[in-house]
C-alpha cells in the first residue's frame, strides 16, 4: 500500500465510531501538516455480526441540565461535533471496511476519496452504510469500478483484512478506535496535539534509523 521505506502511520479505525468521525478529520489535518508520513487505514470492526444483535438506537434525550458527555466535550474541542440532526441509528459496518480494504488494494490513490464519502455519507446525510447500494453510489461517485467493487464486497474478498473486537482487537492492541500506531507507539481516543506529537516525535525517530 505503501512506497517502499515511506515513513507510515497504521489508523485503526470503524466508520459507526463517533470518535472515529472526528479521528478522520485528525487524520486529514495530519496528512496536511505532515504529507511525508503515509496513511494506512485498517478496519477494526467494532460490532461484528458474531456479537450479536445490534443495540438499541437511539439513546433517550438528556435532561436540559445533564453536563456534557465526555465525548461532547472531545469533538466540540477538536471543532468536529456529530451533527445534531441525524437520523439514523447503528448500522454494521463490514462491507463498507471491505469497500475501504478493496480500495487500498485495488485504487489506493481513490481511498482518501473513499473514505471521505463514507463517513461524510453516515454522519452528515444519515446514509446506510450496511446497504450495498448505497455503497455502489458512494464507488459510483468518486469514479471507481463500481462492478468490481461490489463484486469484491458482497463476496466479502477482503473479509481477512478486517479485524474484529473483541478478541481480534485486543490481540492487536488495540482496544478502542481510532488508534493512531507509529512505529510501535499509539494513542486512542486522543486529541490532535497527542497525535502530532508523536508524528514529531516518529519522524525523529525515522530520521535517525
Amino acid at each position: 500500500m505503501n512506497p517502499e521505506n515511506q515513513s507510515s502511520v497504521t489508523i485503526a479505525h470503524d466508520y459507526l465510531c463517533p470518535w472515529c468521525w472526528v479521528g478522520f478529520f485528525q487524520a486529514k489535518r495530519l496528512k496536511e501538516e505532515f504529507p511525508q508520513i503515509a496513511q494506512v487505514w485498517r478496519g477494526f470492526e467494532l460490532l461484528p455480526e458474531e456479537l450479536g444483535p445490534l443495540p438499541e438506537f437511539p439513546h433517550p434525550p438528556k435532561g436540559e441540565d445533564a453536563p456534557p458527555s465526555r465525548f461532547e466535550l472531545f469533538s466540540h474541542s477538536e471543532d468536529h461535533p456529530v451533527p445534531a440532526d441525524r437520523s439514523i441509528g447503528i448500522v454494521r459496518t463490514h462491507f463498507a471496511l471491505e469497500g475501504a480494504a478493496y480500495v487500498q488494494d485495488k485504487a489506493p490513490d481513490k481511498f482518501d476519496a473513499y473514505n471521505e464519502a463514507v463517513y461524510r455519507a453516515f454522519w452528515e446525510r444519515s446514509q446506510d452504510i450496511s446497504d450495498l447500494a448505497v455503497l455502489g453510489r458512494l464507488a459510483e461517485g468518486v469514479s471507481l469500478d463500481t462492478a468490481d467493487f461490489l463484486a469484491a464486497v458482497s463476496s466479502k474478498a477482503y473479509y481477512n483484512e478486517i479485524v474484529r473486537f473483541d478478541d481480534d482487537a485486543y490481540a492487536a492492541d488495540v482496544h478502542h478506535v481510532p488508534t493512531f500506531v507509529f512505529q510501535g507507539e499509539r494513542c486512542a481516543e486522543a486529541p490532535y496535539a497527542t497525535i502530532r506529537e508523536l508524528a514529531e516525535r516518529y519522524l525523529i525517530w525515522y530520521d535517525k534509523a
